[in-house]
């Protein structure tokens, strides 16, 4: 049993969408949910279930329609878009299905950019930083590469790199395997599952695909925006 405090609770979150017709399109319908520090859960279900939407409105990237979170005790709620922006920067990391690299940036400056709002780090100690998650993610010798000579396996390392660059405690993940092949699929999340075990983080993905189960804690069903199961942890 994972005896950590809590870093992430959500409570009754509804996200509603409405028409000029009065017709509504629930998509999130009262969910709650609760992470410890260093739990690696996975948030899986059909596509078209609310799973993106949930990470936005856990990540205040999104308002939800009703609800609140909280990260680490605080109430995103009341939160200015700018301090959602700055508590991102320095408590979350984000990875995405399409990378979102920046095409004319190379691979370190790209690990770099987070780091340039918001951060302690500058100057030398950013580059060893940025270098340092290159290697750990085996990419130092493609440091100087743009993301058009690298192959999507590599541009999704240089996304989690340039997540971690600023030693976030979570890690937020959305499809990050949708766009890889199952091999490197597989590769990426066993290096999640590492950050998680060996590195203290704690991950939160969604995914559409039932095998990112295998390297969760726990993993928690989601379908038409409602929770259906939630499974007791079969690994560690």
């Amino acid at each position: 049993m994972n005896n950590n405090p809590t870093v992430l609770k959500a409570e009754e979150l509804w996200k509603v969408y409405e028409n000029g017709q009065h017709k509504r399109l629930e998509v999130l319908k009262g969910i709650s949910m609760e992470v410890k520090a260093e739990e690696f859960v996975a948030i899986v279900g059909p596509s078209g279930a609310g799973k993106t939407t949930l990470l936005n409105l856990l990540t205040g990237m999104d308002v939800a329609s009703e609800g609140e979170v909280w990260i680490e005790g605080t109430s995103t709620q009341e939160m200015s878009p700018k301090e959602k922006s700055r508590l991102r920067n320095q408590k979350m990391g984000l990875v995405f299905q399409f990378y979102h690299l920046l095409s004319d940036l190379t691979a370190l400056e790209n690990v770099m950019l987070p780091a340039r709002l918001y951060s302690y780090l500058s100057g030398k100690a950013l580059l060893t930083r940025a270098r340092e998650l290159l290697e750990q993610v085996k990419l130092l010798d493609r440091q100087e590469h743009f993301p058009s000579q690298l192959s999507g396996g590599e541009m999704q390392r240089v996304a989690i790199a340039r997540a971690l660059v600023n030693d976030p405690g979570m890690l937020f993940c959305d499809e990050p395997t949708g766009n890889l092949d199952s091999e490197t699929g597989h590769e990426i999340c066993q290096y999640l599952k590492m950050l998680c075990d060996k590195h203290k983080k704690t991950i939160i993905i969604v995914s559409h695909d039932d095998r990112i189960a295998s390297a969760a804690h726990r993993v928690l069903h989601l379908e038409d925006g409602l929770w259906k199961t939630v499974n007791s942890p079969s690994q560690s």
